[in-house]
């Protein structure tokens, strides 16, 4: 049976890279960069019913149990390095969390090379090698709940957004594999004062089969 561990796990890394691979509820993530070595980082996601029923399918998990745990996120976010930390939970498919890390050079999500800090801000980058890297990271319960949907930038495989689609449907159904490849991720990156900011947006598809880095900047 997939524990409450497995959809944590991807929610976390989701802030970054990984958390909000499995939504199509318009994923987002923000980074604001902080006084010398600060981020504030917040991110959002969520599945949609059908998503969060096949979820619940694989991983034997009772219609009625909600996906995400407020006092699970808070110690993920807090065992992350992250202070000032808020978690809101507005339905049992839905999350949204946010918090403050202090030093950023020295956090996890830098030792992988997913957030960094620039001169003047933040440097957002997701690949396969901050993905893997992040992976490592993981307990093997974990590793093995994200090893089920066969992430071709987390495997090494080569394939095209079409391809994963075609792998995803024969495993989960079409429904599912439509909406993890055509789910559409938000990433917003601001300055410390709020006078400069950038949006972009990105299909699941690209990020997953993703085989050089992409980055994020002001």
């Amino acid at each position: 049976m997939i524990s409450h561990r497995f959809f944590h796990a991807v929610c976390l890394v989701g802030t970054v890279a990984l958390s909000v691979l499995f939504s199509s509820c318009l994923p987002r993530v923000s980074v604001t960069s902080g006084a010398g070595d600060e981020a504030t980082i917040f991110f959002s996601t969520g599945f949609s019913a059908d998503t969060a029923k096949t979820l619940r399918a694989i991983g034997g998990i009772d219609e009625n149990t909600p996906l995400f745990s407020k006092t699970d996120i808070l110690a993920l976010l807090k065992a992350a390095g992250a202070e000032n930390t808020s978690v809101t939970i507005p339905t049992a498919t839905e999350l949204a969390a946010s918090g403050r890390i202090k030093k950023l050079s020295q956090n996890s999500l830098s030792k992988t090379g997913i957030l960094k800090k620039a001169e003047k801000s933040v440097v957002l980058t997701v690949g396969p090698k901050q993905i893997r890297a992040f992976y490592e990271f993981l307990d093997d319960d974990t590793k093995s709940y994200l090893d089920l949907m066969m992430i071709p930038a987390l495997i090494g495989e080569t394939m095209t957004a079409s391809e994963y689609r075609e792998l995803l449907s024969s495993m989960y159904g079409p429904s599912f594999a439509n909406e993890i490849v055509d789910g559409k991720l938000t990433i917003n990156i601001s300055s410390a004062d709020g006078k400069k900011m950038t949006q972009n947006t990105l299909s699941l598809g690209e990020l997953l089969t993703a085989q050089g880095e992409i980055e994020f900047s002001l």
